[in-house]
């Protein structure tokens, strides 16, 4: 596929925009290790102050229309509106970013918080996941108000402190949002930000970009089998790790069904007529008729099988003998799981316990939630912002989809129905591959405002 600057398009828009400027401010703000730890033991949290210091003193149009609140360590600024008859909008993302994993620091081009402008790039920690949302929401909402442009919508910026660990930051304000009687019109989070050949849903030649309408569930379910250990030349009654592998196993050769969440059909009935291959082209005529075998085509590909199933990942095992003629003692695993749409936190416990069929397997979640509710794609806010995409990305086809990920937008249900997630900061699929959470996260200078373009464009919608 082409380079994705090559799908770029109103470049000339809002020409007083200045890129140096944005690409300076988002520089600083990679500077600011922002890295939360769940044990906040571990974070330096000045590290927040010094960036929220930053917004202050780098948006004073902003700060002088909204109000500025931390809650926590997390913030929300509230820009009045005039129009009070209209429901407000909140752009969200979050502030905090993953550590560099430990031995890799001088595989980096350059720092990782050194928010070094070389090569046409911004690098750092966060230019990717995603301080660039974070700034770039400030940069659009800070163009229109230095323009003497009046927010008729109140809009609401919403920065977590916590997404990558606990979502407790979006959880408090959230709910501070509903104990004030707020209804939001849209929230807009993370997620997207790719484009990419439809040859992975039957239209090849087709550029696509995915407007991520809901998110699967997420469960760490912990497996434990206690035993008195001793020589290994008497296993009577078998191992903890004989009962523990049965268990494992028991769990990977069961399998969850297949379905076709009501996002994925949504996102077959907007592509279909670019979809050239069979048997989708015949299947995707009638995508309500032919769920089910849409959904195991899917479920028969690398790249699609994850959107039509709960998936199962054994990730860790601990506990194991240090000799070979030592039997075990206490031993732990634990398996990851994405839950598809139809399944809940305890439907997969008791899935669970009933294919291990074992007592003596203890189970307990480490942690667990439900899948998120799916977003309307027939309101204003699904209208609004594929109408500022497509301004400005007029080749690429945005289809509604999901995300096999986890994003801070699910804590927003409460007063929204509509919780879109789709980042306007597109990057090459190489980059987002390799250094999202990896080495050399970065984005070009070109890619970053061109988002902040699309952010001022659907704020200009969201007003008028």
């Amino acid at each position: 596929m082409r380079p994705v600057t090559a799908f770029f398009a109103g470049e000339d828009r809002y020409a007083d925009l200045s890129a140096e400027a944005a690409a300076e401010h988002l520089s600083r703000a990679i500077q600011c290790r922002t890295v939360n730890f769940a044990d906040h033991s571990l974070t330096d949290f000045r590290e927040f102050d010094k960036l929220q210091e930053l917004m202050k003193n780098s948006f004073p149009a902003v700060m002088k229309a909204g109000s500025f609140e931390t809650l926590g360590h997390s913030v929300l600024i509230t820009i009045p509106g005039t129009d009070e008859s209209l429901l407000p909008c909140l752009y969200m993302s979050h502030q905090d970013v993953v550590p560099v994993v430990a031995g890799t620091e001088q595989d980096w081009t350059y720092d990782a918080f050194s928010g070094a402008i070389e090569d046409g790039y911004i690098w750092g920690r966060g230019t990717l996941d995603i301080k660039e949302m974070v700034f770039g929401i400030l940069e659009a909402a800070e163009y229109l108000l230095r323009s003497g442009r009046a927010f008729r919508r109140t809009a609401y910026l919403a920065f977590g402190d916590d997404e990558e660990t606990l979502n407790l930051g979006a959880l408090g304000i959230a709910q501070e949002l509903q104990r004030r009687g707020v209804q939001l019109e849209f929230v807009l989070d993370e997620g997207g930000g790719k484009l990419e050949d439809g040859a992975i849903f039957g239209a090849p030649g087709r550029c696509i970009s995915l407007i991520d309408m809901m998110e699967k569930g997420y469960a760490d379910l912990q497996l434990s089998v206690k035993s008195a250990g001793g020589h290994s030349s008497r296993p009577w009654g078998g191992t903890s790790l004989g009962r523990l592998a049965k268990a494992i196993a028991a769990v990977a050769d069961h399998p969850f069904p297949v379905r076709l969440p009501k996002a994925m059909a949504a996102m077959f009935e907007v592509l279909a007529p670019l979809i050239t291959e069979e048997p989708l082209r015949t299947l995707v005529q009638d995508v309500q008729g032919n769920a089910e075998k849409i959904a195991a085509w899917c479920a028969g590909r690398a790249e699609t099988f994850a959107y039509v199933t709960t998936t199962i990942a054994p990730t860790m095992i601990e506990g194991g003998s240090a000799a070979c003629n030592v039997l075990p003692q206490n031993m732990q695993a634990a398996i990851n799981f994405r839950l598809s749409e139809g399944e809940t936190a305890d439907s997969l416990m008791a899935h669970c316990r009933r294919v291990i069929g074992d007592e003596q397997v203890e189970l307990r979640f480490l942690q667990a939630n439900d899948p998120s509710a799916t977003a309307r794609s027939d309101g204003f806010g699904y209208r609004a912002l594929t109408e500022a995409l497509g301004e400005f990305f007029p080749e690429v086809t945005f289809v509604p989809a999901m995300t096999a990920g986890a994003t801070d937008a699910r804590r927003y249900e409460c007063i929204c129905d509509t919780c879109l997630r789709c980042s306007p900061f597109v990057a090459e699929s190489e980059d987002i591959r390799r250094s999202v959470h990896g080495t050399d996260e970065r984005i070009s200078v070109r890619s970053y405002v061109q988002g902040i373009r699309v952010l001022i464009r659907l704020m200009e919608i969201a007003n008028l």
